[in-house]
């Protein structure tokens, strides 16, 4: 063989080398995406719970596959109200440390696989206690209260940034733009309650101006962005005495009436953006929100009552196809509110005898048939949720991904605190899953 024979014979091998090679990372690179692709559709199912430790802890639905976000909780340290963001791949929570002379308050996420929480924020004069993500997953929404202001902050959900003030006021409630560049403010609570009562759409950019609304807020909790973007809703109120739900595009112009209403309003857009839903609960009654539920399209058309009791807090199933919603069960296993209990003996007062009782109830939509689901006895933690569940609505579920089970935490006789999970189709029975306190199911 020549010498220029072999250095072809050779060349011609390191080719074909190099081809294989390439070739190889190709479809290693092809089926990296393609996995992740494909683990990106898959569900997650998890469900986030603090235990009775004060710990968070991420599980499926039947308690398995466990996994400990934090183990170092004490008398010295406490955490509290897991979320998970929208994509289901972390779980943002508060903590707070320290002794009563000097404490402080955090903010963290942390993937739900594990690892070591990421620091959003931490502060010992303003404590963090209500948390929102953005839809995006890249940031963090949250409420924190100072000795003399309650602000709103944006935070980096990585905990690179430091976190941002947005606006000051208080109360407040909040919903996000669907594409995170905007937030839907409602500061100071009804314009006939003070004066300094407004609703704000404010850009997700530094330094931008919030724009305030031309209608003044009426009595209500939390606004909302429809699901696409294209519409807010809210409550405003007009020269008589009765105040209205309003939807309005996303700028605030062109502004429909939904609903006339008198006392307090709650809302929700469906999760399919075609419906809405609402509870009114008459100005005599001194519960937070006690009401019926009625829904009608987006446009305000095809009214309908869904209940003919008095619900406490709904949600929205995530395929808009059910509400669940809560009722009190009065001692002696009947239901409803009793006369003291809507002059405002309320909820607090039967806790404390240990004695109060909520029932899980579902309405399906199409047919307005109803069906119990479960009688609890609840945690300190699920109720503290109620009185504001419109605004709880917007950033954590109880509901499943695929719809046919909710979560909840109950504690019964010397039972601090359980986990349960119930499906709500069919005859099922609810299953104890943990120990815990609070509990959430991931969006996806």
């Amino acid at each position: 063989m020549s010498g220029r024979s072999a250095f072809i014979l050779v060349a011609g091998a390191l080719g074909c080398l190099v081809t294989v090679f390439c070739i190889g990372v190709l479809a290693f690179t092809f089926l990296t995406l393609y996995n992740t692709q494909i683990a990106s559709l898959e569900p997650i199912n998890r469900i986030a719970f603090l235990d009775n430790d004060n710990n968070i802890h991420v599980v499926d639905s039947r308690g398995e596959r466990a996994v400990v976000l934090t183990s170092d909780a004490n008398d010295r340290r406490i955490y509290t109200f897991p979320t998970f963001s929208p994509n289901s791949q972390r779980v943002a929570f508060m903590g707070i440390s320290g002794t009563p002379a000097q404490r402080e308050g955090s903010l963290y996420t942390v993937p739900i696989s594990g690892g070591t929480p990421k620091v959003v924020y931490s502060s010992a004069s303003q404590f963090p206690f209500y948390l929102y993500w953005a839809p995006d997953n890249q940031r963090v929404g949250f409420l924190a209260q100072s000795e003399n202001e309650l602000s709103l902050l944006l935070g980096d959900a990585d905990g690179k940034e430091i976190a941002r003030k947005v606006e000051t006021g208080s109360p407040m409630y909040w919903s996000w733009a669907p594409d995170s560049r905007a937030l839907l403010l409602h500061i100071g609570g009804s314009r006939r309650d003070s004066p300094r009562a407004r609703l704000a759409l404010v850009p997700g950019e530094n330094n931008v101006e919030p724009k305030n609304l031309a209608q003044s807020p009426a009595a209500f909790l939390a606004p909302q962005y429809s699901p696409d973007g294209s519409a807010i809703l809210y409550a405003a109120s007009d020269s008589s005495e009765s105040d209205g739900l309003f939807v309005a595009d996303a700028q605030g112009a062109g502004a429909r009436l939904i609903a006339n209403y008198r006392g307090r309003i709650a809302f929700e857009w469906s999760p399919d953006g075609k419906k809405i839903a609402w509870m009114t609960t008459p100005p005599t009654t001194r519960l937070p929100n006690l009401g019926k539920i009625e829904s009608s399209a987006r446009d305000g058309s095809e009214k309908i009552s869904l209940i003919d009791e008095d619900a406490l807090a709904f949600f929205w199933s995530p395929d808009s196809a059910r509400i669940i919603y809560l009722t009190l069960v009065r001692p002696g296993g009947t239901q409803g509110c009793a006369p003291e209990c809507a002059r405002g003996v309320g909820l607090a007062a039967p806790r404390a005898q240990d004695a109060l009782r909520l029932r899980w109830q579902i309405v399906t939509l199409a047919d307005k048939q109803i069906k119990t689901v479960v009688s609890f006895q609840p945690t300190t933690e699920f109720l503290s949720v109620l009185p504001y569940f419109d605004q709880y609505a917007r950033s954590l579920t109880f509901w499943s991904p695929n719809s046919d089970e909710i979560v909840y935490t109950q504690s019964e006789g010397e039972d601090k605190g359980s986990v349960w999970v119930i499906g709500v189709n069919g005859d099922a029975k609810p299953r104890r899953i943990a120990d815990g306190l609070f509990a959430v199911w991931s969006w996806k």
